[in-house]
């Protein structure tokens, strides 16, 4: 398992995501984010060993203005994985034509069910990531469909339409410290899908079990700008 740095960019500067109240995100200014500037980050945590950094585009997913330049740019540094909360084919592929390594397709922005299945039947698999966006183990959707499922009764449809990896995050635990709900985790492990979690990550002991859990890669943000992750732990322990 391997963590994977994540960047949450918001009027173009990368802020400190916190429960998922978006208003209130202020910039981040600190060793591994010089001056708030995206680029200035990945280049930072490209020096440090990470291969792979996750933005969350806010602006794209509050406001619907992809960033292509941004995401070019960034793309040259590191591979990307981007949620820019796409919301058709064409946005979709006017990210994956950046050279991002793979786009987000999250259940927060989707607005049916058949554009996440025309993106991934062009794009396929190792491209298309999908993101099952919760707050309070509730599924954060427009489709009606959707809001009624459990998370994993929710997984299971799009394993049905070809999904092979899922990012699962509950904006509540963001930024949170609260621990990742293990428990949740350990349901989802049963749909057979590869699974990056993410939210309220704290210490390396966290880490350990969701490694130990079978899960592929875990999202992490604040507890590495706090340094209650260091880099010499991470890579002792396998994880960078």
């Amino acid at each position: 398992m391997k963590v994977i740095p994540v960047l949450d960019v918001k009027n173009g500067i990368t802020v400190w995501a916190k429960m998922g109240f978006r208003e209130s995100y202020k910039p981040v200014r600190d060793s591994l984010c010089p001056f708030s500037n995206p680029l200035a980050a990945v280049k930072k945590l490209s020096s440090l060993g990470f291969k792979m950094v996750y933005m969350a585009d806010l602006d794209a997913i509050l406001h619907g203005f992809l960033n292509t330049e941004l995401y070019k740019t960034l793309s040259s540094e590191a591979d990307l994985i981007v949620d820019p909360g796409v919301k058709s084919f064409e946005e979709a592929s006017k990210v994956i034509d950046t050279g991002v390594k793979k786009l987000i397709v999250a259940t927060e922005t989707l607005p049916k069910l058949e554009v996440a299945q025309s993106i991934l039947e062009v794009y396929g698999c190792d491209r298309v990531v999908l993101s099952l966006d919760l707050k309070n183990r509730e599924i954060i959707s427009e489709i009606p469909k959707l809001k009624k499922l459990s998370p994993r009764e929710c997984l299971e449809e799009f394993v049905k339409l070809g999904f092979k990896e899922a990012i699962v995050i509950d904006l509540a635990k963001v930024g949170s410290y609260s621990g990742p709900d293990l428990d949740l985790i350990r349901e989802l492990k049963t749909t057979h899908i590869k699974l990056i979690a993410g939210g309220g990550i704290r210490n390396l002991n966290d880490l350990i079990a969701l490694r130990d859990m079978g899960v592929e890669a875990a999202l992490v943000s604040s507890a590495l700008h706090q340094f209650k992750l260091t880099i010499p732990e991470l890579k002792m322990a396998g994880f960078l």
